[in-house]
């Protein structure tokens, strides 16, 4: 049985102590609701790691991101959107005392400034990520 906290990854190349790796969509996407739309669909997700292991491009390894990571990066791509719709719907409903359709449309403003968010989070975070290669699979 896999772990549910490791992904399986190729590596794309090495260069200067790191690893270039692409994510592979796991069995967890598949029980996931979601059905691995959080790696956009067919796109890969890459990433760079540091690493001594002798792996060579085409390797598959086994990589490791911590849960409390996975579950802040579903909390802002999945909860932080719809949190920001109703504060923004109730600041315009009894705040602002905006009509109930220019509440809803403010409302989408709180979408639109989480989707902003959201960008410079994964901008700046991206790099904070720490992914363990836990072991090298043999094909």
């Amino acid at each position: 049985m896999e772990n549910q906290h490791e992904d399986l990854a190729v590596v794309k190349k090495m260069k200067d102590g790191f690893v270039y790796i692409e994510m592979q969509t796991s069995g967890s996407c598949d029980k996931c609701a979601m059905h691995g739309v959080c790696h956009g669909m067919d796109k890969k997700l890459q990433h760079k790691i540091k690493t001594d292991m002798e792996l060579s491009e085409g390797d598959f390894i086994r990589v490791h991101v911590s849960a409390s990571m996975r579950i802040f990066s579903s909390f802002i791509i999945f909860i932080f959107p719809i949190l920001s719709m109703l504060l923004f719907y109730g600041l315009g409903k009894y705040l602002f005392r905006f009509t109930e359709n220019f509440s809803i449309l403010f409302s989408f403003a709180g979408l639109v400034l989480s989707g902003i968010t959201i960008y410079f989070i994964d901008k700046k975070y991206t790099e904070k990520i720490k992914f363990e290669i836990i072991e090298k699979v043999e094909k």
